[in-house]
C-alpha cells in the first residue's frame, strides 16, 4: 500500500490500535503514529519517518517525492509509536530506533541496515516452546531515550504489556489474561539490557481490551545535578569508571540519605493504572505512589509553581490535575519535559533527554529570570553544546543554526544566525512588536534537521509609561530646582512702604 494517511481502517492483525472502516479491504497502511522530519544523512534532503500497521517504516525524501534508498523496512508486526533518532554511535549519523506492536526493537542506520534487533520477550519464547500457553506482548509505550546511568551513554526505556492466552487464541485478543507490565531499559548502542533491567510489576487486572501505555519520564531527581554540566563537555574513562563504581555502591547500600538516591544518572517515572513508580535508573531502587485514578498520559516535568523547583505534573482520567513538589530539586532548562510526548513544545523530532542529548541548547540563569526589560535591547546569554565523539574531525557538521522567536510562529523570528563552534554566547536583540509580555524561544536547528528549544518569559517595556514620565517631567523637575533655591530675597531700605529710600535696586530714583 502507498497510503501514509491517518487511521481509519479495521483491527490490523496483530495490532492494538482499534481503527473503523472497510477502506482498501481492511489491508490499508495506516500511519497510527506521528511522523518525524530529519535529514537522516545531514545533506540538504529532508526526510519523513513513518510507520505503518502493516509493519512497514517509511523513509520518505519530501523534495523528490520519493523513497528513500534502503527503505522502506519491514518489522513483523504494525507499527504503532513514533519512530526515535538519534546519532548513539557517535558517526555524526543518526540512527532510527523502531519498536513494533509484538515487542520487537531494532536500530538501523541512515540506509536502513540493521545494526541490532532483538526481541522483547526472546527468553519468555523459549521457555513456551514446549507449552501449550504461552506470553505475548499486548502493546508497548512510546520509547524514550535518556543516559539512564549516567555514564554518558543513552539508553531505550519503554514499558511493555505483557499477556499469557493458550497457544491456539494467540490471534483473540479477548481471551488474552493481563500477566504484567515489564520495563526495559535497553543500551542504544548494542541492545542489550541494563543491569537490573527489566523490571516487572503486576497487572491485577484482566485485559479484556487494547489501552495505551504512557511514554516513560526520564528526569534527574536527584539533589546534586552539577555533573551533569560537565557532562555536556565529554567524560574521560577515569570519569566513567569513578560513576560506574559509585553506581555499584549505590544499589548494595539500597538506602540513600540524599534525596533521589546515591547513584548518578536519570529517574524514570512510569505510571501503570492508578501507581506511579519513580526508579531510579542506576540501582533500581523504585517508591512507588497510589493517586487513586487510572493516570492514562506521560508525567510532564517543570517548574509549572515558579518556585525554582522541579514539579511532576501528573493527569488522571476523571480530569485531575495533580503537582508533586519538591524543594530540593533545582529546576534546570535541560531537565524539563512539557510537551507532551515531546521535550520542548517546538522540537517534536528531539526524543532525548536534554542533560543526555548530544547536542542542545540552554539558556543561562542570568537571562531567563523574569523581569520587565525597559529598553531597546536585551541581552540573551545561551550555551549550545555538541558532545559527539567524531565531531572535531568533521568540521563541515559543525554548523549551529540558532534562532530567537517572540512565540512559537516563524513569522515572529528576531533574531538568526549560524554558529561555527560550541560555547557561550550573548546576544542583545530587539523586540519589534511593541510593549507587552512575550515568551522568547531560543532554537538550535543541526545540521541532520533536529530542533532544540529553550523557552523563557519576559516583560519587554511593559511600564513605558513610567518611562515617558520621566522623560517629561524629569528635565522640568531639574529646571524648577535652582529657581527656588536661588531666590533673591527682598530689602526693607529697597521698599518705599516701608520708610524705604525708594532708590531701588540701581541706586537712584526712578523718572518720574
Amino acid at each position: 500500500s502507498t497510503d501514509w494517511s491517518a487511521p481509519l481502517g479495521d483491527i490490523v492483525k496483530g495490532g492494538t490500535a482499534p481503527n473503523h472502516s472497510n477502506a482498501h479491504s481492511g489491508m490499508g497502511a495506516w500511519a497510527l503514529a506521528t511522523p518525524i522530519a530529519v535529514k537522516l544523512d545531514g545533506g540538504e534532503r529532508n526526510h519523513v519517518l513513518v510507520g505503518t500497521s502493516m509493519g512497514l517504516v517509511y523513509a520518505l525524501e519530501v523534495q523528490y517525492r520519493g523513497v528513500r534508498d534502503g527503505w522502506p523496512v519491514q518489522m513483523r508486526h504494525p507499527v504503532e509509536q513514533k519512530v526515535l533518532v538519534e546519532d548513539v554511535v557517535g558517526n555524526t549519523n543518526l540512527e532510527v530506533f523502531v519498536v513494533d506492536s509484538g515487542g520487537d526493537l531494532v536500530s538501523l542506520n541512515a540506509d536502513g541496515e540493521v545494526l541490532w534487533a532483538r526481541r522483547l520477550l526472546e527468553e519468555d519464547e523459549e521457555k513456551d516452546a514446549s507449552t501449550d500457553r504461552i506470553h505475548v506482548i499486548r502493546g508497548t509505550s512510546p520509547m524514550s531515550m535518556g543516559d539512564v546511568e549516567g555514564t554518558g551513554n543513552l539508553a531505550i526505556v519503554l514499558v511493555a504489556k505483557i499477556a499469557t492466552t493458550e497457544r491456539s487464541h494467540v490471534d483473540r485478543p479477548d481471551s488474552h489474561d493481563l500477566s504484567e507490565y515489564r520495563l526495559f531499559a535497553i543500551d542504544a548502542v548494542t541492545g542489550d539490557d541494563l543491569p537490573n533491567f527489566p523490571m516487572i510489576f503486576n497487572g491485577g487486572t484482566t485485559l479484556s481490551s487494547a489501552t495505551a501505555l504512557p511514554q516513560p519520564l526520564l528526569v534527574d531527581l536527584h539533589e546534586d545535578q552539577s555533573h551533569w554540566l560537565d557532562t555536556i563537555h565529554g567524560f574521560s574513562e577515569e570519569d566513567l569508571n569513578t560513576i560506574r563504581s559509585i553506581n555499584r555502591e549505590a544499589a548494595k547500600q539500597r538506602s540513600s540519605s540524599s534525596h533521589g538516591g546515591n547513584g548518578r544518572g536519570l529517574h524514570i517515572v512510569q505510571p501503570l493504572e492508578s501507581t506511579l513508580h519513580i526508579i531510579e535508573g542506576s540501582t533500581s531502587c523504585a517508591q512507588a505512589i497510589d493517586v487513586g485514578d487510572h493516570v492514562p498520559s506521560m508525567v510532564q516535568a517543570d517548574d509549572v509553581h515558579g518556585t525554582g523547583g522541579l514539579d511532576l505534573v501528573v493527569t488522571t482520567e476523571k480530569g485531575e490535575i495533580l503537582t508533586l513538589e519538591s524543594e530540593v530539586v533545582q529546576y534546570h532548562p535541560l531537565n524539563v519535559w512539557n510537551a507532551g510526548v515531546t521535550r520542548t513544545p517546538g522540537s517534536n523530532n528531539a526524543q532525548a533527554h536534554g542533560y543526555s542529548s548530544t547536542q542542545g541548547i540552554f539558556v543561562h540563569p542570568i537571562a531567563r529570570q523574569f523581569r520587565d526589560i525597559l529598553g531597546i535591547y536585551i541581552p540573551i546569554t545561551f550555551e549550545i553544546f555538541d558532545r559527539r565523539p567524531n565531531i572535531e574531525n568533521e568540521p563541515n557538521r559543525r554548523v549551529y543554526q540558532v534562532d530567537i522567536r517572540a512565540g512559537m510562529s516563524a513569522k515572529r523570528t528576531i533574531f538568526s544566525k549560524t554558529y561555527a563552534s560550541t560555547g557561550v554566547y550573548t546576544e542583545r536583540i530587539q523586540i519589534p512588536f511593541g510593549p507587552g509580555y512575550y515568551a522568547l524561544s531560543v532554537r538550535l536547528r543541526t545540521t541532520h534537521g533536529i530542533v532544540y528549544e529553550d523557552t523563557f518569559h519576559i516583560g519587554f517595556n511593559v511600564n513605558y509609561m513610567g518611562g515617558l514620565w520621566w522623560i517629561v517631567c524629569f528635565p522640568l523637575i531639574v529646571a524648577t530646582v535652582p529657581i527656588l533655591m536661588f531666590r533673591r530675597k527682598p530689602n526693607w531700605e529697597e521698599d518705599e512702604d516701608y520708610g524705604g529710600r525708594g532708590t531701588g535696586i540701581l541706586g537712584r530714583m526712578p523718572p518720574p
